[in-house]
């Protein structure tokens, strides 16, 4: 099967309730995680790396894409972008042993690791599911709030101490200007939800609150990129990485907007993750692999919204009850008009 081509919708009557409501809670999971990796990690040992709130995520939707009675069959596991991600895997664990294990490679094959692990689980579990965008996109309003506030609340307190929050999220998540473009691509993708008709003025609010952090952030802290950048690409791991990187954006770009044809609905979302895909591989180009933690966690839930929506059956609209419509009843002029019946006689009585 071709990377782009589409496999045959599943059929309705499959699909499950999974995405609906606190169903799909493990969706946000990985949002969530996000958030406490950047203001709350989890207490690390003296020497090595610590444990992430993003690996317990990953954990908890392995288990559910894995458990219960929606639980993922063994063949819905596969997706388009299985060839980039295993080469992404691969060329991580070649550079953790090139550098003799020091520990921001190492770092970075495990959010590699635990994201693609979110990745594959939501993709598999909600891939029979209709609703599968509405699942996954609360996760983006989610990560765009909790940033905000993060640093909103350090603004509040001036520059200096803006500059020394960013600097703290970068080394959690062992990135550069992590922040700024984890709020970046979450805004994106907010402001084509908010663009849809009907969409609630939460997702607008979202949006607009979003950029005014990604702008504090890019004034204080920078943006992290640079055409210096350019010229890593010398180096084989970085090139092989990103040309793994760019099959991968490219595929998912390519799959997103093919579904704002298919799903009308949902056009705008579409839309903006078509957009997000390539600000991905700019953000990877002319800022180095350093996007962290937040990147890889953002990339890995729009991605697995593309598959599983790619997949998941369109949702049936109820139509209204169909009422059987009574004969009209003759208007009063009518029935004056009409002469009175006469009784029939017997048969008897004919006869």
């Amino acid at each position: 099967m071709l990377p782009f081509e589409s496999p045959p919708a599943t059929p309705i009557a499959r699909a499950a309730p999974a995405g609906r409501g606190l169903g799909c809670w493990p969706a946000l999971l990985p949002a969530v995680a996000l958030a406490l990796d950047a203001a709350w990690p989890l207490p690390s040992p003296t020497s090595g790396p610590g444990l992430l709130w993003l690996d317990l995520a990953a954990v908890v939707c392995l288990a559910w894409a894995i458990a219960g009675r929606g639980r993922a069959r063994r063949t819905e596991w596969n997706t388009p972008v299985d060839g980039p991600v295993l080469a992404g895997m691969v060329l991580a664990v070649l550079h953790v042993v090139r550098m003799g294990g020091d520990l921001e490679p190492v770092q970075w094959l495990r959010q590699i690791t635990a994201s693609g692990v979110c990745f594959y689980s939501l993709s598999a579990r909600l891939r029979r599911e209709p609703r599968a965008p509405d699942a996954i996109w609360p996760a983006f309003a989610l990560v765009v709030l909790a940033l905000s506030v993060f640093v909103l609340a350090a603004a509040t307190h001036g520059a200096p101490a803006l500059q020394q929050a960013i600097r703290g999220v970068d080394e959690r998540w062992v990135s550069r200007s992590g922040l700024a473009k984890a709020l970046l691509l979450g805004t994106i993708l907010c402001a084509g939800r908010a663009a849809e008709s009907g969409a609630r003025a939460l997702w607008r609010v979202t949006a607009l609150v979003g950029a005014v952090a990604f702008v504090l952030c890019t004034f204080v802290g920078g943006s992290g990129l640079g055409i210096a950048s350019l010229a890593s690409l010398d180096e084989p791991f970085y090139f092989g990485t990103s040309v793994v990187a760019m099959l991968f954006l490219a595929s998912l770009a390519r799959m997103a907007w093919a579904l704002s044809r298919d799903r009308a609905d949902e056009a705008w979302r579409w839309r903006a993750a078509a957009v997000a895909f390539p600000v991905i591989a700019a953000l990877l180009i002319f800022g180095g692999t350093t996007g962290g933690e937040g990147l890889r966690t953002i990339a890995g839930l729009a991605g697995a919204a593309v598959v599983a929506s790619r997949i998941a059956p369109r949702a049936a609209r109820v139509a209204p009850a169909t009422v059987p419509a009574a004969a009209p009843a003759a208007a009063p002029a009518q029935r004056a008009e009409q002469p009175p019946r006469t009784a029939e006689p017997p048969a008897s009585a004919a006869a």
